[in-house]
């Protein structure tokens, strides 16, 4: 593969559309990018409402709003990305309207993976050899073209203090005590096979309020009926969640001293607001969607069955999930929080 020459490029376009955890996970490769090129500017195409998550973000220098559905919102996008003239683009979403949007965008150089029906749109192709590694370093390798190895960032999204105060102040208008820790725990998630059982979310609850811990749920948009479930198997008292924008969500899970989540987005937003997390995974593929250190605070609830990573969105049986017990979360956030 031919080097883009370094001394060419003063300005990058970095692409993931969608969705929270994955945008999330490109943040690593930007903090990467910008230690190879300290001076580049470094822009980003995100769909909305994810744009949001990236705003004081010190890694990149311009946002890109993709509006979907808008076809007058998008022929000015692509005015707008042909107006600053890139010299190179990295496309890590990979479908065809990313790999056509920056196409469009006139970068002179465009890295992208060598995909079916629009490899001919990337100057720069990297091949997929199905070796296994975590998502941060999947995207790391688009990073080779230009000359850059290596990472180990974490994941990063950052929350400004005035934000903070005002998760704070939330806080305190719904009873919680500022001075005590407060353990979020989140019973939703896209995939009906990733959500660990209602009723063992309100065991786990129950077990951690009769430890005299604060406790508080959280949601994302469709997800009221499953955290209703789990409310009304608990007693009465407790506050119930709001769906919130995802910067205050980002906010309010800096705040917590613990988070417990299925496999979905606030699982990745905790972690990098530095946030403790405990992943709980079922069908998913931990090693590549929870790289997260035990050493940084971070726990693991999953159970390697002959079916793993079967890739389904309902299950019959649903035993990884089955295999999760109250008992080994219990055991796993006294050790997070012991940290």
């Amino acid at each position: 593969m031919n080097r883009i020459p370094g001394d060419e490029i003063k300005s990058v376009l970095v692409s993931r559309l969608r969705f929270m955890g994955d945008v999330i996970l490109t943040t690593p490769l930007l903090a990467a990018l910008r230690r190879g090129f300290p001076g580049v500017h470094i822009g980003y195409l995100v769909e909305e409402p994810y744009h949001a998550l990236l705003e004081h973000h010190p890694d990149v220098d311009e946002l890109y709003a993709f509006k979907r559905g808008s076809d007058r919102g998008q022929l000015d996008l692509v005015r707008a990305l042909r107006r600053r003239k890139w010299d190179a683009s990295i496309d890590l979403f990979g479908n065809p309207r990313s790999a056509l949007l920056l196409y469009m965008s006139g970068a002179r150089w465009r890295i992208g993976g060598d995909f079916r029906g629009r490899r001919h749109l990337y100057t720069h192709r990297i091949p997929d050899h199905g070796e296994r590694m975590t998502a941060i370093a999947y995207h790391l390798r688009y990073l080779a073209p230009l000359g850059i190895a290596g990472g180990g960032d974490p994941p990063r999204i950052v929350v400004t203090e005035a934000e903070k105060e005002e998760a704070r102040r939330y806080l305190q208008s719904k009873g919680y005590d500022p001075g005590r820790p407060v353990i979020g725990l989140h019973p939703g998630a896209t995939w009906p096979a990733k959500r660990w059982f209602p009723e063992r979310f309100a065991a786990l609850a129950a077990r951690l309020l009769n430890e005299k811990r604060q406790v508080l749920f959280t949601m994302g948009p469709g997800e009221e009926e499953i955290v209703a479930g789990v409310l009304g198997l608990l007693p009465a008292g407790l506050p119930p969640p709001e769906i919130l924008p995802l910067r205050r969500l980002a906010a309010l899970l800096s705040q917590l001293a613990l988070f417990v989540s299925n496999d979905c987005g606030p699982l990745h937003l905790a972690p990098a607001v530095g946030t403790r997390t405990v992943g709980i995974f079922g069908p998913g593929e931990p090693d590549i969607w929870f790289p997260y250190a035990a050493a940084a605070g971070h726990r693991l609830a999953y159970h390697s069955l002959d079916c793993s990573h079967c890739h389904r969105d309902h299950c019959s049986s649903m035993a990884c999930m089955r295999a999760i017990s109250v008992e080994q979360l219990l055991a796993l956030i006294h050790s997070a929080l012991a940290e």
